[in-house]
């Protein structure tokens, strides 16, 4: 119910190293915004859902990123990519 700017700087002031935000694209869109996002770790698994809850919201925003790295987990496929400012 915090400001969210002023949540996030009172987390990155707090000990620790990142803040891990998981939901879906109403949650990202509100950091994103703000432009309080450095980094997106995108999981893909090998399934096609045709509905569910959108990742990505529509908006007027746009993020340019830059592919730091990728790992597979089995079956699973890790897209590490940071936020280009």
């Amino acid at each position: 119910n915090d400001d969210i700017v002023r949540f996030t700087n009172k987390l990155k002031n707090q000990e620790g190293r990142n803040i891990w935000l998981v939901g879906g694209g109403e949650l990202l869109q509100s950091f994103v915004g703000k432009k309080l996002v450095d980094e997106i770790i995108l999981t893909v698994a090998p399934t096609i859902i045709g509905k569910g809850i959108p990742l990505f919201k529509e908006g007027d925003y746009q993020l340019d990123l830059s592919l730091k790295g990728t790992r597979n987990f089995n079956q699973f496929v890790e897209l590490h990519y940071g936020v280009r400012n």
